[in-house]
């Protein structure tokens, strides 16, 4: 009796271990499914960027270089003295305006050529150093902080000489010049050197820091970031439920953004949605309940984008 007694209960901690092995497995398995799934998301939004980013480099490369040369033509017009014309530019560069202000830079994190070239050769130059195992130095924090603020020594410097009839020295020396003729398969460059020259140098510091023209040169970012955002859009980092060791949403940051707390730094954020993505406990809102990376709303920003572009033959 009493070993028939020991053999059941031996069955039953047998069956308890054998459950709770289960269960173990079973709790191992959703925690991996809870694992994967965000990185899994984060990774599908990130591929739909690029889609996008390719869809408006092949069907409206040139939306850059045009809204810049509307803001080059306007203060000419000024300088000179002259009533500014209303062209094919000065609409693309309204239109691109509005949709920053409503929507904050969406077309430097979604549609801008420059800004895709950017994201495409650091993509390449990370691959590169991770399959050989070197690392190019990047540029430090502070130095960073630095040269952010040369975008608008650029632009100032640029619409200088707008405004004193010196336009034709920055198209002949532009890098821009040289990136859209080589976009149109434009390869005679004679005469462009110092554009050649600015355009390489950019092409490599892209190798070495991400968005690193957007960041520290762009003078179309620093009009941008300068523009007032309606507040329907804004990033909000709900600063007092992070984490004090945190920082994974500026580490994510192609521009090394730490979105404050108000989001009155959001001039700076190109809108890629990463930060709102890798947010382990979701601090990171937009309008609402909004995280502000939903494909919906991306995938609508950028159609109505591209619509506006395709009506006005971009």
């Amino acid at each position: 009796m009493k070993n028939g007694c020991q053999t059941a209960a031996g069955r039953t901690t047998a069956r308890v271990k054998i459950t709770s092995k289960a269960a173990r497995r079973k709790n191992t398995s959703n925690t991996a499914r809870r694992t994967i799934r965000p990185k899994t998301a984060r990774m599908l939004q990130e591929w739909f960027r690029i889609l996008v980013q390719i869809m408006f480099f092949l069907a409206a490369p040139s939306v850059y270089s045009a809204a810049f040369s509307a803001a080059k033509h306007a203060l000419s017009a000024m300088g000179a003295g002259v009533p500014l014309e209303w062209t094919g530019f000065t609409v693309q560069f309204l239109v691109v305006v509005v949709y920053t202000i409503l929507f904050g830079r969406f077309f430097c994190g979604w549609a801008c050529a420059f800004g895709a070239v950017n994201d495409w050769i650091y993509r390449f130059s990370q691959w590169v150093q991770k399959k050989t195992g070197r690392h190019l130095p990047e540029i430090p924090e502070r130095a960073a902080g630095i040269l952010s603020k040369m975008k608008f020594v650029v632009l100032i410097g640029l619409l200088a000489l707008c405004f004193f009839q010196r336009e034709t020295a920055i198209t002949a020396n532009s890098p821009w010049t040289v990136f859209a003729l080589l976009r149109a398969r434009h390869f005679e460059l004679a005469g462009n050197t110092i554009g050649i020259v600015l355009l390489l140098a950019m092409l490599v510091g892209m190798a070495f820091q991400e968005r690193f023209f957007c960041r520290f040169f762009c003078p179309m970012g620093a009009i941008f970031a300068l523009l007032p955002y309606l507040p329907f859009f804004h990033l909000t980092r709900h600063a007092d439920q992070c984490p004090d060791s945190c920082r994974a949403c500026k580490n994510t940051c192609p521009v090394d953004l730490y979105i404050s707390a108000d989001g009155k730094n959001m001039g700076e954020c190109i809108r890629c949605g990463r930060c709102s993505g890798i947010c382990p406990r979701g601090n990171i809102t937009s309008w609402g309940k909004l995280k502000g990376n939903e494909w919906w709303m991306d995938l609508a920003k950028a159609g109505g984008l591209y619509l506006l572009f395709w009506v006005l033959q971009v």
